[in-house]
């Protein structure tokens, strides 16, 4: 097959028709060598780019991940220049050349935008424990493209810079303590005073749980022959504990009720999204 009809297929699968392609396009084995050439040494200068920027930038104090992203917007700004350079030396039209480059940068320019608005704003850090685009993670590194994730299971997940900026963000790392729900459910003829007691006593011994603001015992709602409650405590270092405390709190708290003779319901159902941000407001 000859070139121009595979670089006609390769356009026409990006959307572009081939009418819009010169009758004669220059692919003589000289032209492609000194294409391969050029590349090379636009490489190369764009590397010699970014390190400068990078000495250069690091002496005005910057903030890090700024002189990270001004470096790789630079240096693929450099091989996006050269890539036009070859292509215009194969005989491309400069309209061609402008679809092309519209439709490939157009994602990557929103996304550098919103990165730097990240950046700016700075709703989280590195190291912050986020939710963002109902991804859930603790943030390795904002790029140029997008925000990297590190989610508890232990992947790494990119969410594009221009989501980001779009979404609503979470941020469980603002504060150095973050407060949990439990939730249990008891027999309706048990005293509330004395369950609320042994409940409290139990998480006394349970390290990772602060006493200030100390738990709490709340009645929820009250279900036929069951008392629902909820507990309220608030963890100390959450980004690495929330869940261990989370689950030591709930069994120490099942252990010390089984050992004064008080039994749990089989499960406790949630009330609604309402009813209980109304229970948080009292």
């Amino acid at each position: 097959m000859d070139p121009s009809q595979i670089l006609n297929q390769i356009l026409s699968a990006a959307g572009i028709s081939a009418g819009a392609l010169p009758e004669t396009m220059n692919l003589t084995p000289w032209a492609i060598l000194r294409a391969a050439l050029i590349l090379v040494v636009v490489y190369l200068l764009a590397r010699l780019v970014r390190s400068f920027l990078a000495r250069t930038l690091g002496r005005l104090n910057l903030e890090p991940r700024v002189g990270t992203l001004i470096g790789q917007i630079s240096f693929y700004g450099i091989i996006s220049l050269g890539v036009i350079w070859v292509l215009g030396g194969f005989g491309l039209s400069v309209i061609v050349l402008g679809i092309v480059g519209g439709l490939t940068l157009k994602d990557l320019i929103q996304n550098f935008a919103a990165g730097m608005l990240i950046l700016g704003t700075r709703p989280f850090h590195p190291g912050d424990w986020i939710v963002v685009s109902g991804n859930e993670g603790i943030v390795a590194e904002v790029g140029w493209r997008g925000t990297m994730l590190d989610t508890f299971d232990g992947r790494r997940v990119i969410v594009p810079n221009s989501s980001v900026v779009n979404s609503i963000i979470t941020n469980n790392s603002l504060q150095p303590q973050l407060r949990s729900t439990l939730r249990f459910s008891v027999n309706m003829n048990l005293d509330f005073a004395s369950v609320e007691s042994l409940i409290l006593d139990a998480l006394r011994g349970v390290e990772g749980i602060a006493m200030r603001p100390a738990p709490r015992v709340l009645l929820d709602t009250l279900s036929g022959d069951a008392m629902n409650l909820i507990v309220w405590i608030w963890i100390l270092d959450p980004v690495n504990q929330q869940r261990d405390v989370v689950s030591n709190a709930q069994r120490a708290v099942k252990e010390h009720l089984q050992a004064h003779n008080i039994s749990l319901n089989p499960a406790v159902i949630a009330p609604p999204p309402n009813a209980a941000a109304a229970t948080a407001k009292a």
